[in-house]
């Protein structure tokens, strides 16, 4: 019996993949885990696009490369994932969807789905005469798949939830009738999780750290997150603004934190690179802002509906001139709530710039988690009301200068661009000049106390040390779980690092570090902190994330596993 199932859809943008991938998971997560993500093409119709829903006994959060069950939506789904098929791999779809020979070369199942949806009252209904067979074959519930399908079309009326419940039975009773099934058994003390994306997470991380002002120009796959927060504009006060350019999005953020709002901007790596000379003014101006990076391939357009872990170094060393920063990274979904709310606390506490960077992957795919907390002590603010006297830029005691805003005490609040006094004057004193670049560069030690550790699982000898940063963490854990002699340390908190990091390097014997990009972006900076040479790599940078088997067989490969 197989411990996972892994099912894929495949068809063109238009048809209605994402439907029965979303009814599927809404419908399974009640019984058995489940995981499941896009590889979508840049175009609003035609191409090829495909779901992968990944059924397991066991909890996951990756995928894996090769394919168990494949559904046909058209006649041209099928030759881009042919290297994907095994020899046990069973594909499903009309007749005429594969030639005479492909139906002798695989396991080829034909069913028609759109006659059962005809059958049903409406050829629309095939998405979920084909969600009905999927869920025959895995002999899930009824119950819950027929709850599901209300829920979504119960707006339209009884007539369409009727019509669409036909097609799902139609379907659902011809898999149990047919030879085909799936060999798979759900963990019989599965307990029902909730389903949600990294956008779900990071929306509600950014509600519990406070924000109340988003000023971001469209850009995927950062958008979503814009649009989640403005669903919430009245039940939380959030204010979402659709600037002009990314220019204009990040001084808006700025300015409103000057102002005392708790603001961010969500963009992804060609948006941020016009946002640059706007992270250098919230450097010199001491002003905390909140960004969201969310990666895809680059350069330049690259390839905009694909994952990657390339904007590191983009975020790392972005802004002229030397000044701190966070780098927030989350590999859990659970970790999207609490490191976005920590973004906020950070940002207002230490009055700098924190960085959001997740990635396509780690964004759009849908996950379970019982795990998810709220966190109750970052929204308060750190802003003080000022006296006739007030300084922003003093050299307090604390190491941090006291911030208000504009309006709250007696005092006039001034900022400048330009190296000023602790008035906020413009000043050309090199003594000046050096005592405020230090005060504003000894941030780094102050917030040595709120450094996160990597987390450290698997072996605790920590000899063979498998490392991963962001959205990673899946596909590694699941790895180093079925492999007992290795050591997974992931990093949820990018840089700055703790020097605890070093002797964690240095005592083990053997050191890979697994990443999205083609140069070692994290690697390099391991390296250039600590000075410990990490050449042993695995890096992947096709658009694609990391694949169980896939990884598994590269470690084997380096003598890992």
């Amino acid at each position: 019996m197989k411990e996972s199932i892994t099912i894929v859809l495949s068809g063109e943008a238009g048809q209605g993949l994402q439907t029965v991938e979303e009814f599927l998971v809404e419908s399974l997560t009640h019984e058995t885990y489940v995981f499941s993500s896009k590889e979508v093409m840049s175009r609003v119709r035609g191409g090829n696009n495909s779901v992968e829903i990944r059924i397991s006994n066991h909890p996951i959060q990756a995928l894996r490369y090769t394919i168990d069950y494949l559904f046909l939506f058209n006649n041209h789904s099928l030759e881009r994932l042919l290297p994907r098929l095994h020899s046990k791999t069973q594909i499903i779809g009309e007749d005429s969807f594969l030639t005479d020979d492909q139906k002798k070369q695989f396991n080829f199942n034909e069913v028609n789905f759109i006659e059962i949806a005809k059958q049903a009252g409406n050829r629309l209904y095939f998405n979920i005469a084909m969600f009905g067979f999927i869920s025959g074959l895995l002999n899930s519930s009824k119950t819950f798949a027929h709850q599901t399908i209300t829920k979504r079309f119960i707006r339209k009326g009884e007539d369409v939830v009727n019509g669409n419940i036909t097609a799902f039975n139609l379907g659902y009773d011809l898999a149990q009738d047919s030879s085909l099934k799936l060999d798979f058994k759900p963990n019989e003390n599965f307990k029902p999780l909730k389903v949600l994306t990294g956008n779900d997470v990071l929306s509600i991380g950014a509600l519990a750290g406070g924000v109340n002002y988003l000023a971001a120009y469209p850009m995927s796959p950062g958008t979503t997150l814009m649009q989640l927060l403005e669903a919430k504009t009245h039940d939380f006060g959030v204010l979402v603004e659709q600037a002009e350019d990314e220019i204009a999005a990040l001084n808006m953020v700025i300015g409103a934190w000057y102002a005392g709002a708790r603001a961010m901007t969500t963009t992804s790596g060609g948006g941020f690179a016009l946002m640059t000379e706007a992270v250098s003014l919230a450097g010199i101006t001491e002003n905390p802002a909140v960004i969201h990076v969310a990666q895809r391939p680059g350069p330049a357009t690259g390839l905009p509906t694909r994952t990657e872990q390339a904007d590191l170094n983009l975020v790392l060393y972005a802004g002229h001139g030397e000044f701190p920063r966070v780098i927030f990274a989350p590999g859990k979904l659970s970790s999207g709530v609490e490191l976005m709310a920590r973004s906020f606390h950070l940002a207002d506490k230490y009055q700098i710039p924190v960085f959001m960077l997740s990635d396509q992957y780690w964004l759009e795919s849908l996950a379970q988690t019982d795990d998810i907390t709220i966190p109750r002590n970052y929204s308060k603010n750190h802003i003080i009301e000022t006296e006739r006297d007030y300084k922003r830029y003093a050299f307090d005691p604390s190491g941090l200068s006291p911030r208000g805003i504009p309006g709250l005490g007696k005092g006039f609040v001034k900022v400048d661009s330009d190296e000023h006094d602790e008035e906020g004057l413009l000043t050309e004193s090199f003594d000046m000049r050096v005592r405020m670049h230090e005060k504003r560069l000894n941030k780094f030690n102050l917030m040595k106390e709120d450094l996160l550790e990597p987390s450290v699982e698997g072996n605790p000898t920590k000899k063979n040390l498998v490392i991963g940063w962001g959205s990673t963490y899946g596909v590694i854990h699941e790895i180093v779980t079925s492999n007992p002699e290795l050591t997974h340390v992931h990093f949820e908190h990018v840089y700055p690092l703790p020097d605890s990091v070093e002797s964690l390097l240095r005592d083990a014997d053997k050191i890979v570090v697994i990443e999205n990009n083609a140069t070692g972006q994290f690697a390099n900076l391991l390296q250039m902190t600590f000075g410990i040479k990490l050449n042993n790599r695995i890096l992947k940078y096709n658009g694609e994330p990391f694949h169980v088997d896939e990884l598994e067989q590269k470690l084997k490969e380096k003598a890992y596993v």
